[in-house]
């Protein structure tokens, strides 16, 4: 004997819901790992970018528009860098043509992002920020050089150490920091704020002028 089970009336299921009807807030992405290069579109935008930025804070802003894990933006670095170990962020370690295929951004604007090979300058080791600039989705070169102890633009002296756990992070291009995206990199508490592309604004002119000045006095002088 055999038994027909009754199928539901369609009419009767449950309205699907309307977020599960609506196109995903980024694109989906391909990555060529042979070439290192995001094959499909993605979203970043020039102005995002702001006089003097520094790598890392670039990476960060890359990952964060195209929600993408820290792993798979370190490899951009190439396929001989280990992306835990990672890469001090400098001149002659980066290849900048390589980040600008992959970015889509000027080859100098890169290369400003860089601290100079060792002897020049002397940068820190370690991650130096200023709360103020975090909370806008910046972080500078200018703020890893030893010679500067207080922000440019905000006046506020320089922090290395979490305030809420007390760590430091190497400043280097890997996924521990690459994940952190202006939040601490070992407890994961905010430094001041958190960028999206929706909560971007222009830096403020005097800002701009502030750390421009600083960085042709330090770094080009």
């Amino acid at each position: 004997m055999s038994s027909h089970v009754m199928q539901p009336d369609a009419s009767l299921l449950p309205p699907l819901s309307d977020g599960l009807l609506r196109e995903p807030a980024f694109p989906i992405l391909t990555l060529d790992e042979s070439r290192l290069t995001l094959a499909l579109g993605y979203i970043f935008r020039r102005g995002w970018i702001y006089p003097h930025e520094s790598l890392i804070s670039i990476l960060w802003k890359f990952e964060t528009a195209n929600a993408l894990s820290g792993i798979v933006v370190a490899r951009l670095m190439g396929l001989e860098v280990d992306p835990y170990q990672g890469v001090a962020p400098r001149r002659g370690l980066v290849d900048v043509g390589r980040l600008q295929e992959s970015l889509g951004l000027p080859a100098e604007t890169l290369r400003t992002s860089l601290m100079d090979p060792p002897g020049r300058r002397r940068y820190s080791d370690v991650f130096r920020y200023c709360r103020r600039c975090l909370a806008h989705g910046y972080h500078s070169v200018v703020h890893q050089l030893e010679r500067q102890s207080v922000c440019p633009a905000h006046h506020r002296v320089l922090e290395s150490r979490c305030w809420r756990c007390g760590c430091e992070a190497p400043y280097r291009v890997n996924v521990q920091l690459l994940e952190a995206r202006f939040h601490c990199a070992s407890c994961y508490v905010s430094h001041g704020g958190t960028w999206t592309p929706e909560n971007s604004h222009p830096m403020k002119s005097e800002h701009r002028r502030a750390f421009t000045r600083r960085y042709l006095e330090c770094c080009l002088g």
